[in-house]
């Protein structure tokens, strides 16, 4: 039987023939979902032609991160390269030829006229890895294909050029779930006091008081045991905190999200730094001029170099401890931070002095740089 949609009112070309040997097939008039050997792929995206005869959205894109990764998976574990995206063809017609039992096996598909609409880079990989290792290595990988041929082909292919706007990309925080400390930490006793998720879009609420990751990371790096402020200020930045979540099992990481990560040692780190943080929100506008712009913009030294003066931070995670925590941060700590900041904007103004800045305190204050001098104005 054939679905032809050849007067269609868009625009189709002469395009090539594909013939496929389903390994399952599910379909309705205007949609085709199949699961085949990669061999049957080889030669779709052959060529430096391919892209125009395919009509794909973009040619092949070389070494990008995404695609030397592919490349890897199909020449090393060529079974699991096809686990994950599924390749977006159009066609004129669809063709269903020989004897199958119903499902598509045993039988084939000759699909007329195909265009790529999402998973050309997956295409001229597979031609790629064919002409050095052959095709029967790259069919031992199962690819899924959606296969759309009728009216709703041109829907189709305008929303896969929008595809940007229309799906989450994935961030450097959707990988968090998979660091085993906070994993662990998800799995962890909250003494019924609320739960722990660092996914985008949940919140952790202990004790009723809800928290998102930023903060958690944030004050962590504030409250870290490391002796250089270089996590606090990375991660200061909504830019940071992607870099930093991105680098999972670096020194840098592994001093803040460590082995020994505890639910009360979170609980101390968000109270602490948000009480250094609303002590320097309740500082007057007066103190926040001139060197007095490191309040503003880079509240975390300030908050480092606090915590420092009466916490034993060595002893965050510790679940028992001779030190009163919440009344040594609510006690002492707005006290000690005020008293941080005034002696740092003192520095600052040093530092600045030493290096000829004029104005720029936005830009100048957040620098990791200007934040070691400023600590190291004091030695």
């Amino acid at each position: 039987m054939t679905e032809d949609f050849s007067s269609a009112p868009w625009p189709f070309h002469a395009g090539p023939v594909l013939t496929l040997r389903p390994r399952r097939l599910m379909h309705s008039p205007e949609r085709w979902v199949v699961d085949v050997s990669a061999d049957d792929l080889v030669g779709l995206a052959q060529g430096p032609d391919a892209m125009r005869r395919l009509r794909a959205r973009r040619g092949f894109l070389g070494e990008t991160p995404a695609n030397r990764r592919l490349g890897e998976i199909l020449r090393a574990t060529p079974e699991e390269f096809g686990v994950v995206g599924t390749v977006v063809l159009v066609a004129e017609a669809v063709e269903v030829a020989g004897a199958g039992d119903g499902r598509g096996f045993g039988g084939e598909l000759r699909v007329h006229a195909v265009g790529c609409v999402d998973g050309f880079q997956r295409l001229r990989i597979i031609a790629d890895v064919a002409a050095v290792l052959g095709a029967a290595h790259v069919g031992r990988s199962t690819v899924r294909l959606e296969v759309h041929c009728g009216p709703g082909s041109a829907v189709v292919s305008r929303l896969h050029h929008e595809a940007g706007g229309i799906v989450n990309a994935p961030t450097a925080q959707d990988g968090l779930i998979r660091c085993p400390h906070i994993a662990r930490l998800v799995g962890a006793d909250w003494e019924e006091a609320g739960f722990f998720d660092p996914r985008r879009g949940a919140v952790a609420g202990p004790h009723g008081r809800l928290f998102t990751m930023p903060e958690v990371t944030r004050a962590l790096a504030c409250l870290s045991a490391a002796p250089s402020p270089e996590a606090a200020n990375l991660v200061a930045t909504e830019q940071g905190l992607e870099a930093f979540w991105g680098s999972v099992g670096t020194p840098l990481y592994l001093g803040v999200f460590h082995d020994r990560l505890s639910p009360v040692g979170v609980l101390r780190a968000v109270e602490a730094w948000r009480t250094a943080r609303d002590a320097l929100s309740g500082l007057p506008g007066k103190l926040k001029g001139g060197a007095g712009h490191l309040i503003p913009y880079a509240p975390d030294l300030i908050c480092w170099a606090a915590c420092r003066e009466v916490l034993p931070l060595g002893r965050l995670h510790a679940a028992r401890s001779a030190l009163d925590w919440h009344g040594v941060i609510r006690d002492q700590l707005p006290a000690v931070t005020r008293r941080t900041a005034e002696r740092l904007v003192r520095r600052y103004g040093e530092v600045r002095a030493a290096r000829g800045s004029r104005g720029d305190y936005k830009h100048e204050a957040p620098l990791l740089d200007v934040w070691l001098d400023v600590l190291a104005a004091g030695r």
